[in-house]
This record gives structure tokens, sequence and C-alpha cells, in this order.
């Protein structure tokens, strides 16, 4: 309860100074601060399913808007008023569960150390830039939340914990994950797959829980390519005669599938070309992806931009929307990540979670973190949306760190 009343006492403190005169080149005087610019758009559409909320059209407040997290914006414009600080205790309510999501995370993989669990989760909810997107209308605690809920569950399994509990984690947070950013989906049942067969490998305890996690990540994935029309190839697939397929074979149908996720990093990374035109962080926007070889090609660039930007030479240029202090912040910050990034490796070394569990854990950050620098090419947007990527290298850091100075005694 402390830490809502904070939160929201936080939000108001920064909501007074962005409608007063203070500042005035980081804010829009209305309660947006720049470093959110995103929440401008949101607050314009809430208002917008505000309308239907009034008219009583319930069917039009719920479906006009691709923003899952607007329409409970505008639900709390209804309730209190059209104000974007009315959104706080939403806001707050995710904040807090994400903290809670971290601890247990941590307590999971490091039974006993409750002070790493606690200095890891607080960390997490504190984390300066993290802190103040949840203070916004953005959709990033949300989407944070769904996947620490899905790393909780399948942390928990990969660990031979049992429990119904722990297979509905890992649903309900891949669904939280997929409303606020949908192209996720493929991703996250990837690491799924990945999860449920290292369970089988090394955590058979809990076979019949992963099993059950899959098949409902499973259906809701079936469901959503179902209601996209993304599955369009596979009903090609189906128009052509069984003479056809037998001749393609699997090798075909495999090809098919990376050329339409080849096409869909190519498409996502020029959109962002496309919205960030004159970004003051843009990086590499001339690199355009026209063949799956071009993006092979550009991996490691990608993983090193992935996790180590904005780089030094970044830190103390001015910022056109967020000004100089953000990059100060950033490179603060950044400084800190070199730092776990270390005690991370040391603790992959040396630690004594699972080796199933480290296999999931760097898979998941590589593989998200790659793939979220292969389609952003503002370092801005990117930093904002990796930090959850970034969670194995919080707790992993502490923890090498911590073991690191004990040898030294």
């Amino acid at each position: 309860m402390g830490l809502i009343v904070f939160h929201i006492g936080l939000s108001a403190f920064m909501s007074l100074i962005a409608r007063s005169s203070y500042f005035l080149q980081y804010h829009n005087g209305q309660g947006i601060w720049n470093f959110a610019m995103d929440s401008s758009l949101y607050h314009a559409e809430a208002l917008s399913l505000l309308d239907f909320l009034t008219q009583g059209d319930y069917s039009g407040w719920w479906g006009s808007s691709s923003f899952w997290h607007v329409k409970w914006i505008a639900l709390s414009y209804a309730i209190f008023s059209p104000d974007p600080l009315s959104f706080a205790p939403i806001n707050a309510l995710a904040w807090v569960m994400s903290i809670i999501c971290v601890h247990q995370i941590a307590g999971t993989l490091f039974p006993g150390n409750h002070k790493l669990a606690f200095f890891s989760a607080i960390i997490f909810g504190f984390w300066p830039s993290y802190l103040l997107q949840t203070i916004q209308l953005l959709k990033d605690p949300f989407y944070v939340t769904g996947i620490l809920m899905m790393v909780w569950g399948w942390v928990s399994l990969l660990t031979n914990k049992k429990g119904v509990v722990f297979s509905l984690l890992v649903a309900f947070g891949v669904l939280l994950a997929y409303l606020n950013r949908a192209y996720i989906l493929e991703s996250l049942l990837f690491l799924s797959l990945l999860a449920l067969g290292l369970v089988l490998w090394r955590s058979r305890r809990s076979w019949a829980f992963a099993l059950l996690a899959f098949i409902l990540v499973c259906g809701l994935s079936m469901y959503a390519l179902g209601r996209q029309g993304l599955n369009k190839q596979y009903v090609q697939i189906q128009d052509k005669t069984h003479a056809q397929i037998q001749a393609e074979g699997r090798s075909s149908r495999l090809l098919e599938w990376l050329k339409g996720r080849a096409q869909g990093i190519m498409h996502e990374r020029d959109g962002y070309i496309a919205i960030y035109p004159n970004a003051g962080s843009n990086i590499d926007t001339d690199v355009r992806f026209f063949t799956f070889t071009d993006i092979i090609a550009y991996i490691p660039r990608a993983a090193l931009i992935g996790f180590l930007a904005p780089f030094p030479s970044h830190w103390f240029e001015d910022a056109k929307t967020a000004g100089r202090p953000s990059r100060i912040f950033a490179g603060f910050e950044m400084l800190m990540w070199y730092l776990l990034m270390i005690g991370f490796l040391y603790c992959l070394a040396t630690g004594s979670v699972g080796l199933q569990v480290r296999i999931w854990l760097v898979v998941f950050s590589v593989s998200l973190v790659i793939l979220t620098s292969l389609v952003v090419t503002n370092i801005g947007a990117l930093f904002r949306m990796r930090f959850v990527y970034f969670l194995p290298i919080l707790f992993g850091g502490l923890e090498g760190w911590i073991r690191y100075s004990r040898s030294r005694k």
C-alpha cells in the first residue's frame, strides 16, 4: 500500500511540474513530459474513446482503438476526469505488480537469499528511466508486467516447482504482453517451446504443468493469428494440391515461414524509420533490409547496439526532445548496466542456478534484445523497450558481484 501511495504521489508531483512554467522545454504544459511524448497520442485517443463511454456505446469504446491500454485510460477519464493524472492509480498498480514479480523471480532463482531478492525488486522498480515511464500514459508498464509474469511462471517450472498457478502465470503474462505489443507473440511462443524442452530435459517433475502452459500459449497464438489474418501462409498451403505439398516438402514450408518473418522485420524497421525521421537519437537509419541475408549480416551490429547503446559518445550530446539532462541520465544508467553485465557473466560462469534456467534466461535476453534492435532505429525508444529484457542482467549481475566479493575475502 505504501508503494502505491508513493507512486501516486510522485505522479501528482511530476504532473504538477509539467503544468507549471518551470522546465518548459521538457514538457507540454498539460502534464505530459517530452521523454514520453507518445503519451500525447494516447491521451488524444483516450479522449475519443471517452466520447463513446459518455454516449453509452461500450462496443465503440472497446473496439475503436488499436491500443489496448488506451481503453483503460479512457475508463479512468470517465470515472475521474479527462486528465492524464486520472490514470495514476492504474499505473501504480502495474508498477507495484512488476516489483512483486521481480522479487518472486529472484527469490525462486536464489532461494534463501532474501536480501538479493529484495534489492533486485527495489532496484528494478526504482530504476530511474523505468520509474519515470510508469508515471505517464505509456503502455510499457503493462507490457513489462506481462513479460515478468511469463518469466516468473517459466522460471518456477524450470526449477521444478509444480502448480497450475505457474501455468496460468505464463499464459496470462503472454496474453498481457501480446495485448500491448502484438508483434512479440511469436517470440514468446518460441521461448515457451524452448522452456518446455528444457523442462523435459532437466526438470521433469514439473513437466505436466509446463505442457499445460505451452498448450495455453499455443491456443492464444492460434486464436491471435486467426483474428489478425496472419495465418494466410497456412491457408495458401492448404489451397495447394496434395501432390504440390509433397513436391515442395518441409524445407519449402520453412523457407516460406522465414521469408514471412524477414518481411515482417523489414516492414517494422521501415516503419520506425518513418516515425522518427529527424530524431536526434536515431542510429543506422540508412541501413535497410531487402533480403533475409541482410538481416543475418546485421545481427552482430544489432547485438552491439541492443546491449551497449547509448554509447559513451552519446552521453553528453544535446537531445532534441528531452534535452541534455536525459542523455546524461541515460549515460549514468548505461554505466550501471556495463558493470552489471560484467557481474552477470561471472554469475553465469560460477553461479548456482541450474543449467536449464541459465540457458533459458540467456536466450530470453539475447533473442528479444536483438529482435528489438533489428527493428527499432531510435535509441531513445530502444532504451525504453529493452529494459525488461535486461532483467537477468540485473539480478545476475548483483549475484555475480556478490559472489566475486566473497571470493576475494
